[in-house]
């Protein structure tokens, strides 16, 4: 879960006025939905009537969240975005993940995940599953130094917690660095869940895992929204 990349903006371009890296933003003008476009290479800070929140790009992926509420006077409120332009995640795969997870879960053994998508591909939608070299115990799992390249691809980053809970370590919100899902699969085998939230930069948002895989039963969505 370390091996920290950054994939930036693809739309970017180094030009004079360009604000750099990362860039500052107030909301001046209210919108329906969508955030300011995109400025910086990696994210920008958006200051909004509500608080300040982060919005970032990739080709695949466009998120904007809230960071930190305040109340600030002049500016329009900003909102929540989440587009995301790929295939959710098929059944069958998560199914794979949640089986090998469940074995190593008999061991007390955490394990390591890493969906890549590529759309030339033509099973399961394009999506594929990595078993990276690693070390596993009952308290960590941790990819084996040199597949940096298999890494960089990755989209989502799932990893198991076997009879714990699915909670984010602080472990996890410091190893977890780049600009991507990353997931927690627990509660192994008696009451399976899994826990995922989009990571940019070490600021995290939480998420319906519904909303970028196709859960099978069984699989208890921590974040998922409550039906009435």
């Amino acid at each position: 879960m370390r091996i920290g990349t950054h994939a930036l903006n693809l739309a970017y371009e180094s030009e004079a006025q360009s604000p750099g890296i990362v860039s500052y933003v107030l909301n001046h003008e209210p919108r329906a939905d969508d955030p300011p476009q995109q400025r910086g290479a990696m994210f920008d800070y958006v200051l909004a009537a509500d608080g300040l929140y982060l919005h970032a790009k990739r080709e695949e992926l466009e998120v904007c969240f809230q960071v930190a509420p305040a109340g600030v006077w002049g500016l329009a409120e900003c909102f929540e975005t989440f587009a995301f332009g790929l295939p959710k995640v098929p059944t069958n795969l998560v199914e794979e993940i949640l089986y090998i997870s469940t074995s190593y879960a008999q061991d007390s053994k955490e394990r390591l995940f890493w969906l890549e998508h590529s759309p030339l591909n033509p099973c399961d939608g394009g999506w594929l599953i990595r078993h990276p070299l690693q070390r596993s115990s009952a308290a960590s799992c941790r990819p084996i130094e040199g597949q940096d390249e298999a890494y960089q691809r990755a989209i989502i980053e799932i990893h198991s917690h076997h009879s714990m809970p699915a909670r984010f370590s602080g472990t996890d919100d410091r190893d977890e660095t780049g600009f991507r899902f990353y997931g927690v699969i627990g509660q192994l085998p008696v009451k399976s869940e899994i826990r995922l939230r989009v990571g940019c930069y070490g600021y995290f948002w939480e998420i319906p895992a519904s909303w970028a895989l196709e859960l099978p039963a069984g699989l208890r969505d921590c974040n998922g929204v409550e039906e009435e």
